[in-house]
């Protein structure tokens, strides 16, 4: 028994939706990536926030507008990419921040529940501080789209360097914007357990 027209047209007409949805589901996934990684803020002025740390103090960028350079760390224990980030980050700023550096860190974690910061914090030594924003506000306000993301906010309060996530292409620029020696830098992230790499 042959099919009928109709069901060869409707075997047809399924076959050609399926190869368009298909190439429309790929040019939105390749979209989203490309999207991903952009910094919505980059060379524009970073949203004030007030957030409170694990020590319960309440911290806002305008503790350090004017006075130091601030690197945000956006990130959520929840997100195993933003652990090797953090570890670096904290080697880092154990390796180059002293009282007088004009600059410093400041992680803003996603997670709903404080314990896991807390516990995350103590088990890892994070040395600088971590400020809990749990509705995501801040987050939305600085448009992030993945974790980890590091922002550099210039002493003015302008948005100067953005990585969604840490590539190796990006570690010389962040570091030439805080004054550390690139070469330096790359060893660090190398070794983020805080031994020196070979």
């Amino acid at each position: 028994m042959r099919p009928s027209s109709v069901a060869v047209l409707a075997v047809l007409v399924l076959a050609g939706f399926t190869a368009w949805i298909t190439r429309q589901a790929k040019a939105l996934e390749r979209d989203l990536d490309e999207n991903s990684q952009k910094i919505a803020l980059l060379d524009k002025p970073a949203p004030d926030f007030r957030l409170t740390s694990l020590d319960g103090r309440t911290v806002s960028l305008a503790d350090y507008r004017g006075k130091k350079k601030l690197v945000l760390i956006f990130w959520a224990t929840w997100n195993n990419s933003s652990h090797p980030e953090m570890l670096m980050l904290s080697v880092l700023y154990q390796r180059n921040h002293t009282p007088e550096s004009d600059f410093d860190m400041l992680g803003i974690s996603l997670d709903d529940e404080t314990a896991a910061v807390r516990t995350f914090a103590n088990e890892s030594k994070i040395p600088f501080p971590l400020v809990l924003d749990p509705n995501r506000s801040t987050a939305n306000a600085y448009q992030i789209r993945s974790l980890p993301t590091l922002l550099l906010i210039d002493a003015s309060g302008k948005v100067a360097y953005g990585s969604a996530g840490f590539a190796q292409r990006g570690q010389n620029e962040f570091a030439q914007r805080l004054g550390i020696r690139p070469g330096d830098f790359q060893m660090e992230m190398r070794a983020p357990n805080g031994g020196r790499g070979n």
